[in-house]
């Protein structure tokens, strides 16, 4: 089993639909996923056709002082592919951690009991380095961030790459960073050829998501791109992608 993080403190780099194309192409290839919302504005959960504000039991019952088991917030989406659902008031329950003794190792803690009932356990984090981030961060296995080939969001990694740093420094020695996947990226424009040179020269770029519009069009029907359009290139790129994580753990990688 190996428990990922897919995260980066910018929003808008595509760190949702990945997580969400990854969790499916890992389910379509036979692996058993939970896939963890934990961010407050609910994305992965909207995006896999589940209603935030109708789900009864969800992550901000799980990060409070007085929590709720995971497993009873689980819900089964298809075949090998479960979630771990958000909603808004995951925004309160944050603001409880910062109080709490351990607050670095609630999610550590939620997760210990579900571990073994998956190949891989997603945590898309929220847009920002925050006290959910860190939770994350520190029961992962690997992070993978998802980075916009454009300069600022080159420029941000950095950022990210400290606070990764210090969690493995000071509370979670495993972590290691598994790559970055390069998203909205337009062979047409120079500047994203030029920061995705820069990308494969620094890091190790574990795929290439093209802008397509695709993309998006399949949110409303709680459909991933890997699922609507499997012969496409943005979901042979994440099933790529899936194939890689899946050699790293069947190699100890």
């Amino acid at each position: 089993m190996r428990t990922i993080a897919i995260a980066n403190q910018k929003g808008g780099v595509a760190k949702t639909t990945s997580a969400h194309n990854l969790g499916a192409a890992l389910a379509g290839l036979g692996m058993r996923v939970l896939a963890v919302d934990l961010d407050s504005q609910a994305s992965l959960t909207i995006s896999m056709g589940l209603e935030p504000l109708e789900m009864v039991k969800t992550m901000a019952d799980v990060m409070k002082r007085d929590a709720l088991p995971i497993r009873e917030c689980i819900v089964h989406v298809r075949d090998g592919l479960d979630a771990a659902p958000s909603v808004i008031d995951l925004a309160a329950a944050e603001m409880e951690l910062l109080s709490m003794t351990g607050r670095e190792r609630v999610l550590d803690r939620a997760l210990g009991p579900v571990r073994r009932d998956y190949d891989f356990i997603l945590i898309d984090c929220p847009p920002q380095l925050s006290i959910l981030t860190i939770n994350a961060l520190s029961c992962a296995d690997g992070v993978i961030i998802p980075v916009k080939t454009d300069y600022l969001a080159y420029r941000g990694l950095t950022l990210l790459e400290d606070s990764v740093s210090e969690v493995r420094e000071l509370i979670n020695p495993k972590l290691e960073v598994l790559g970055v996947i390069a998203t909205l990226f337009d062979t047409r424009v120079s500047d994203d050829r030029d920061i995705l040179t820069l990308l494969q020269k620094e890091y190790r770029v574990l795929g290439v998501i093209r802008r397509r519009a695709s993309a998006k069009k399949g949110i409303y029907d709680g459909l991933s791109v890997v699922e609507q359009e499997p012969g496409g290139i943005i979901a042979q790129e994440y099933m790529a992608i899936a194939e890689k994580l899946i050699e790293g753990v069947d190699g100890n990688g």
